[in-house]
């Protein structure tokens, strides 16, 4: 689902639109897109903030996975991985404290791209058993596990 954001906040009760309602027309100005990935489709957030560069806690063998999908730049420096999860546990809409935040159906990430999203679904890779397992340590336990 999609909706309108002012200044960082939803304009509508966004937990209330529901799954597969989608915002159609030009983005106002003054205003960002905000996107809501259904199940099974999650958005890894990755960020600098200060010290911290989420960057820095994604393993190589990761980030090579990671650079396979549908990603795109934020605002802070960082990026939004789309994926779809082919694991099996509870992943948390949470962040880490490590710089990577996880949003899933429970929450939202602003969408940059000028593209549609609905055209680029088919960008997204589905997640391998070794991100599966670096995601779920990240954000069923909340804690890293070193891989």
């Amino acid at each position: 689902r999609s909706f309108l954001l002012k200044e960082k906040r939803p304009i509508v009760k966004w937990g209330m639109i529901p799954e597969g309602t989608m915002f159609k027309g030009k983005v106002p100005e003054g205003y960002n897109l905000a996107i809501s990935p259904h199940d099974p489709y999650i958005i890894l957030d990755v960020d600098k903030h200060g010290d911290i560069s989420g960057f820095d806690s994604i393993p190589e063998n990761i980030n090579f996975q990671l650079s396979q999908t549908l990603k795109y730049g934020t605002k802070n420096d960082g990026f939004h991985y789309w994926l779809k999860y082919t694991g099996d546990k509870n992943l948390m809409n949470k962040a880490s404290g490590l710089g990577i935040d996880l949003r899933t159906s429970k929450g939202y990430v602003v969408w940059y791209p000028k593209e549609n999203i609905e055209d680029m679904m088919q960008y997204i890779s589905e997640t391998s058993p070794l991100l599966n397992e670096w995601l779920e340590d990240l954000f069923c336990q909340g804690k890293m596990k070193k891989l």
